[in-house]
């Protein structure tokens, strides 16, 4: 991994997609409990409104890598995104009761995302254009680099907001995407030979408007629409109609399909399908999980209270440590010519995520009996959740590239991605509002019965993983024969 043979411009991008993370993350770790807390949201309310947001932060890049392609190419649209999420931040960051802010905050930030969050990696592609060699390696950088702003957010933000107010956290997170704008902006020199923006294109006209003209408006009713959406918890209707085109874009590539490559379109629906079952569960980290330690989990250590928005690096931390412990294993397997499945792997995470929550579903049991327990059992539960991260996402798109169905990995990659990322967040709200006891846990007797109730839920969780790790192992042993379609 050597940085003398990565192109120039990849310090520049890293840069911005590590104060990316750092903003997103940041923001993430004091969400839901700004939400019950400050705004004194229910928590069924709160669970919605957190669902909404990050479900719909994986549907506009849809819409942004389309704009991309077409008119303002990557470089240019990853200007437009961290812009538009400076300012999401920087209204996130007024003090005020007033939901519309927070909602026309979170529109803004989701219609940053929209031109962020795809075309970043598809401008770190454009760097290696000229030093394929050197692509693997440079791609792991950038991975390490953004889990590093992922993993320090919490702790800076979660620190900002606990001692000088939410505006202050918020604000944080905003500065933070700012500084990476600002960095990646002072190397536009080494993105020379990256594709430009079409400028004929956006000078074209359409009904005596420039296509610059609609995009800018389009961006604008975009936001206001997004803000009625989350007002009104309508992302639901979005993903379904969204749903409802990739199952008929799923259905034409299967039509045509071959038998060998309809083989491979089975194999990938079951990636989506086991994908959106893991994230689903995985996400409980940043709502259900982070509302149970701010009610049932002592923080104190030596004296000192640990912020519960601390808890969000450990999940990152630990795919900066596992990352390293992974791939020296998967190079020690290769030297001895050992050849893992793909569903060996991916059963090897979900094994992961039901050990986590077994042990979250303990750390639950322990607090029923006064209200309150250690943190211990919780951290080492949500340590090897995030190692099983490390099994899911990367395998399965390797996977994808691999098989190439039809020629349409974009397609299939991008579903993929819409099933891991917006319907399992969207699932993960609602599985979160199971936890909802309708009382703020002012007493012993309330705290116990709100620890009863993540109980109930947790203890669900580790059970269904549990079977769905049974049907996994299933369904790698009937498939044990099968080409792995290198």
């Amino acid at each position: 991994m050597q940085l003398s043979s990565q192109p120039k411009g990849l310090f520049h991008l890293i840069a911005i997609q590590m104060w990316e993370f750092f903003s997103y993350y940041g923001m993430r770790s004091l969400l839901i409990l700004f939400l019950t807390q400050k705004l004194l949201m229910s928590d069924d309310h709160a669970y919605a409104l957190y669902g909404a947001y990050t479900s719909l932060v994986y549907v506009t890049p849809i819409l942004g890598g389309y704009l991309a392609d077409r008119y303002l190419g990557n470089y240019w649209s990853v200007i437009i995104g961290g812009s538009l999420m400076v300012a999401g931040h920087a209204v996130l960051s007024i003090p005020s009761h007033d939901n519309t802010v927070l909602y026309a905050a979170l529109a803004l930030i989701i219609c940053g995302y929209g031109f962020f969050k795809t075309n970043s990696s598809c401008l770190l592609g454009e760097l290696y254009k000229d030093h394929e060699g050197a692509r693997e390696s440079g791609f792991s950088i950038s991975y390490i680099g953004g889990n590093v702003g992922s993993a320090l957010a919490p702790i800076f933000c979660g620190y900002a907001a606990s001692r000088w107010g939410w505006n202050v956290g918020f604000a944080l997170a905003g500065i933070g995407m700012l500084i990476g704008l600002i960095i990646f902006s002072t190397g536009r020199k080494h993105f020379a030979h990256v594709q430009k923006a079409n400028i004929p294109a956006l000078r074209q006209k359409t009904a005596g408007f420039s296509h610059w003209q609609l995009i800018i408006l389009g961006v604008i009713v975009c936001a206001i629409g997004l803000v009625f959406v989350l007002q009104d918890l309508l992302a639901g209707y979005i993903l379904a109609v969204i749903l409802a085109f990739s199952a008929l874009q799923m259905l034409r590539l299967y039509r045509k399909s071959s038998t060998e490559d309809r083989k491979k379109l089975n194999a990938i629906i079951y990636f989506m399908l086991f994908g959106m079952v893991f994230w689903a569960f995985d996400q409980q980290g940043g709502s259900s999980i982070s509302l149970f330690i701010e009610r049932n989990i002592d923080t104190n250590i030596f004296g000192y209270h640990i912020p519960t928005a601390f808890f969000q690096s450990v999940n990152p931390v630990a795919v900066i440590v596992g990352g390293g412990a992974v791939a020296w294993l998967w190079k020690v397997l290769a030297s001895r010519q050992i050849s893992v499945r793909t569903l060996t792997k991916l059963n090897m995470g979900l094994f992961l995520l039901t050990a986590g929550f077994s042990l979250i579903t303990l750390s639950s049991k322990l607090a029923m009996v006064s209200g309150h327990t250690t943190f211990l059992w919780l951290f080492i539960g949500l340590f090897l959740i995030g190692i099983a991260e490390l099994f899911i996402d990367p395998v399965a798109l390797s996977a994808i590239t691999r098989m190439n169905p039809q020629g349409a990995t974009g397609t299939v990659a991008g579903i993929y991605m819409l099933m891991g990322g917006s319907v399992a967040n969207y699932l993960a709200a609602n599985i979160a509002e199971l936890t909802s006891t309708g009382t703020q846990a002012t007493n012993t007797a309330d705290l116990i019965a709100s620890a009863t109730q993540y109980h109930h839920v947790f203890q669900s969780i580790f059970i269904v993983t549990v079977v769905v790790l049974v049907l996994g192992l299933l369904v790698n042993f009937k498939n044990r024969n099968e080409p792995e379609y290198d």
